[in-house]
């Protein structure tokens, strides 16, 4: 049960409970084992929607305007990839797989600050993310670096080479956006000095969301003749290998094992994570190569994994996700499509507006983060809403056991069981801090 609580999304009424202790090799082959649960909730790919946008752009240009169908098909598309941020985890079998997306996603993250990034979002941490997660962490990294996604968020589409043609026949010049929140948030986070991140700016110059290749460097905004970047030479000769060497370069550093492992410490174990786990994590990541299975492992069979304490506070997706797990909602019940419609509004109120992180650091990955008096009150609203859900078709006590089993305190398990009506005393389980951890 320690299992799907900590490194999933909570056991699934109606459905077995992992036996036993965490096991690493079961958790670690979710990394390869197919997901049709979880892959029900595929959206379309960046090319299809490129496809659906070149539709939109042409129409708009028509004399007759933007058609109906494909306004719908625009606004139903987004519509869908907020269903299946939420959903994806509320369904998945996967529950290891949909952490670690979701983990990583947030870490190299990508906001929906604008129209244009809205339309690429989902395929970045479909097509970015999520087939590297069993790879190594330098391969997310170029991936991420590359994607449409990522260079109209941090604004790289903007950034010329001040010495390049472009530069200067416009008299624009660099925008540092990019490089430094790769060098501060997606990989070192020390290290490197501020001579370091206009020199990888100059490097990164010219990089455009080029949708067709995903990888280029347009030659008239490239900023022409030698950078240095922490240490190492680049000579421009051929911008696009040079940017992906860099990449190498960094994603090898032992600044970005420390950054991984604390990472992955601090959202799955503690937020303040035992020293000694961090220390384990990044020398395997160095020994590795920075292949994350194996990164992964060291932390399956760490003792803090097995820990029966539980020390992180459920995020609104990970909370609302557990919740609709435990009520073993779906897609059949009567009103599903009613609920669908309440849980962006929900994760809002809760501090987590979909795909809206405020901050390239990406959501809260502790427990203050989501701990203000309307939050908390938001989840009080949500576990009675939720509870309302399945009236008093379930017997709380039981809902308890499956929930928390050995974990929930005597006290809970009067509490729920003392309550006037069924769904009261499932409110009560949702609603309490034992259930918020995990």
């Amino acid at each position: 049960m320690l299992e799907e609580i900590r490194f999933g999304y909570g056991p699934r009424r109606g459905r077995p409970l992992a036996k036993g202790s965490v096991d690493p090799d079961r958790l670690l082959a979710q990394l390869t084992i197919p997901d049709p649960a979880g892959a029900a909730w595929d959206q379309p790919t960046l090319a299809d929607r490129l496809a659906l946008n070149a539709t939109y752009a042409k129409e708009r240009k028509s004399d007759r305007g933007v058609s109906p169908e494909t306004s719908k098909a625009i606004k139903q598309l987004w519509a869908e990839d907020v269903q299946s941020f939420i959903l994806r985890p509320t369904f998945a079998d996967a529950g290891f797989v949909e952490r670690l997306v979701n983990l990583w996603a947030n870490r190299i993250t990508v906001a929906n600050i604008a129209n244009k990034v809205s339309r690429v979002l989902q395929p970045f941490r479909d097509e970015a993310i999520r087939p590297h997660i069993g790879g190594t962490y330098g391969e997310m990294l170029k991936a991420t670096l590359w994607h449409p996604a990522m260079q109209i968020y941090l604004s790289q589409t903007r950034s010329i080479g001040p010495d390049s043609q472009a530069g200067k026949r416009k008299g624009r010049g660099l925008n540092e956006n990019l490089a430094r929140e790769f060098l501060e948030l997606h990989s070192m986070r020390t290290g490197y000095t501020q001579q370091d991140v206009t020199q990888l700016a100059l490097l990164l110059a010219g990089m455009t969301a080029d949708e067709e290749r995903n990888r280029a460097v347009d030659p008239r905004n490239a900023q022409p003749g030698k950078k240095v970047v922490l240490g190492q030479q680049f000579d421009g000769s051929d911008p696009e290998a040079e940017i992906n060497r860099l990449v190498a370069y960094v994603a090898a550093r032992p600044e970005t094992a420390r950054n991984v492992a604390f990472t992955l410490a601090r959202h799955f174990i503690a937020d303040d994570p035992p020293a000694d786990l961090v220390d384990s994590l990044a020398a395997a990541y160095l020994d590795n190569d920075g292949h994350l299975p194996a990164v992964y492992r060291v932390l399956l069979t760490h003792p803090a994994a097995n820990s029966p304490e539980r020390q992180k506070l459920r995020s609104p997706q990970d909370y609302v996700a557990a919740s609709l797990r435990l009520l073993g909602v779906t897609p059949e019940d009567k009103d599903f499509s009613k609920l669908v419609r309440r849980l962006p509004p929900t994760l809002a109120a809760m501090g987590q507006p979909v795909y809206r992180a405020l901050r390239p650091d990406g959501w809260p990955e502790v427990a203050q983060g989501w701990m203000t008096p309307p939050m908390m009150a938001a989840r009080i609203d949500w576990a009675i809403d939720s509870a309302r859900l399945a009236e008093d078709r379930v017997n709380p006590v039981a809902m308890v056991e499956l929930a928390l089993g050995d974990y929930a305190s005597p006290l809970l398990k009067q509490s729920a069981s003392r309550a006037e009506q069924r769904w009261e005393g499932l409110a009560v389980l949702i609603g309490s801090p034992e259930f918020s951890r995990r």
